[in-house]
């Protein structure tokens, strides 16, 4: 054979080798990218999570997935039919094969190209259709967030006040993030308190941002800006306590779901704010899990924050490693694992619940009736609540028309004093009416509220000791007769 024929047989051979190779990695490539977009459309399927968000509407995993699924089949079945000319020959689609002939004929990088353009677009549409699903997942199989075992500390009843280690803190060490953790830990070793002291920190460092609300103009909410700034709304709040959690080696996660429509700070927002972004959600919120002794708890250091000028009294742990079951309540997280519940809950069961305070778990009381927190009456609501029978606090109700007001709960604020009989009290009180209440021989206090009028009424429950406390929230559907 001569030289030159071989040595062209061989170069011929390399190349169809290398031509194989390249064909083989790419099925691989394309075999993992279908693996990877499939495991993670599954994930979302048993996660029945809302990834597509677009103002108060969203679309669930469940029906992406079958969307997914749906686009496959017809792909595949567009293939087939586009795979034969003759075929589209054979029934007058000359044109049509001549369209798909010069599609085959794009490179392959123009087509990732105008794939990862698409993925561009889509993440600039909605940037938490891709970037939070990820970041869920990664949580998902790094933490592997379980339901705890071990009882926490909540209620805090011998720790009503903030921590000494935070309240004695010198100033000279509140220069960076890392060197208060490093206080905190280097001066309290139970790892509970570590985190009480941590959440102390931030709610009586840190005040809640109201002018986001009332300017719609959004300062960074990183750890270091909140830290430096002492504002923040709550992704802000639950960066900061991430960061000292995970500067004493504890692992901590940002949380990021919504709470119910109804405990919505509406009444805070400016009327123009809620007409110009009309479409935005803002039942959305963020608070943190952190894992103690093997199980993981529960934080939000936003709802825990009072006036931070008169911390030492407004001072509230509510929200402070408190059982996922009262967590859940209120906070709905957008990575279901993070309910921390023996069974997972869908939203509709979230929004269906009685809205209960983590002050009437604490206070040991139980909702007899109603079981659902919206319910159609006649012109009476009936609420019955159960308590033990060392019980001494008289638990009242005032009730009035959902039309009158957005937002009853944040209309009445809880550091209301409604034993003040002073022009602030009256003013908000003047769309309530009271309910009556009244102690039954077996133990529970049975409440009536008589509606004058077909429509929507709010009941809001309350304890009477030494100061008013919020116990929940009801919605009643008075029916014409």
């Amino acid at each position: 054979m001569p030289e030159n024929l071989e040595n062209h047989l061989l170069k011929e051979i390399r190349k169809l080798k290398q031509k194989n190779r390249k064909r083989i990695i790419r099925r691989i490539g394309v075999l993992l990218l279908l693996v990877g977009i499939v495991s993670g459309f599954i994930y979302l399927f048993f996660q029945d999570n809302y990834i597509w968000n677009l103002g108060n509407s969203a679309i669930s995993g469940t029906v992406l997935l079958l969307i997914f699924l749906v686009l496959i089949v017809v792909g595949f079945l567009f293939i087939y039919l586009t795979k034969d000319r003759v075929y589209l020959v054979r029934y007058n689609f000359p044109v049509f094969s001549e369209k798909i002939s010069r599609l085959k004929r794009i490179p392959p990088k123009y087509l990732l190209g105008y794939t990862l353009l698409l993925i561009a677009l889509i993440d600039v549409i909605n940037p938490s259709l891709i970037l939070n699903q990820i970041n869920g997942l990664v949580n998902f199989i790094v933490y592997k967030p379980t339901p705890p075992t071990l009882s926490s500390p909540w209620p805090w009843k011998d720790n009503t006040k903030i921590h000494p280690v935070v309240a004695n803190i010198p100033s000279n060490i509140e220069t960076t993030i890392q060197s208060v953790a490093k206080y905190i830990y280097q001066h309290e070793s139970d790892p509970y308190l570590r985190i009480k002291a941590i959440h102390d920190y931030v709610i009586s460092r840190v005040t809640y941002d109201l002018e986001v609300l009332k300017t719609g103009i959004r300062p960074d909410q990183d750890a270091q800006t909140v830290f430096s700034t002492h504002k923040a709304v709550c992704e802000g709040y639950a960066n900061l306590f991430m960061a000292l959690g995970r500067a004493m080696g504890a692992d901590v996660v940002y949380v990021r779901g919504k709470i119910r429509r109804d405990l919505a700070p509406i009444d805070l927002i400016p009327k123009v704010f809620r007409l110009l972004y009309s479409d935005y959600d803002w039942t959305n919120h963020a608070w943190n899990a952190v894992k103690i002794l093997d199980n993981w708890q529960l934080v939000d250091t936003t709802w825990d924050d009072g006036d931070s000028s008169e911390f030492a009294d407004s001072y509230s742990a509510d929200y402070l490693i408190l059982p996922p079951e009262v967590m859940s309540i209120s906070h709905f997280p957008q990575q279901l694992d993070w309910q921390l519940l023996p069974h997972r809950e869908d939203y509709n069961t979230f929004e269906q619940k009685p809205i209960l305070s983590p002050q009437f778990f604490t206070e040991e009381l139980k909702l007899i009736s109603p079981t659902e927190y919206r319910t159609k009456v006649q012109k009476v609501a009936a609420i019955k609540i159960g308590s033990s029978p060392n019980y001494h606090k008289k638990i009242v109700a005032l009730f009035t028309k959902a039309q009158k007001t957005e937002s009853s709960l944040w209309d009445l604020p809880l550091s209301l004093n409604l034993l003040e009989d002073n022009q602030d009290t009256q003013a908000k009180l003047q769309n309530f009416k009271k309910c009556q209440s009244q102690p039954n021989a077996g133990g529970e206090t049975e409440i009536f509220c008589q509606f004058l009028e077909p429509g929507d009424y709010e009941v809001l429950v309350f304890s009477l000791g030494q100061k008013v406390s919020f116990l929940g929230q009801l919605k009643f559907n008075a029916q014409p007769r």
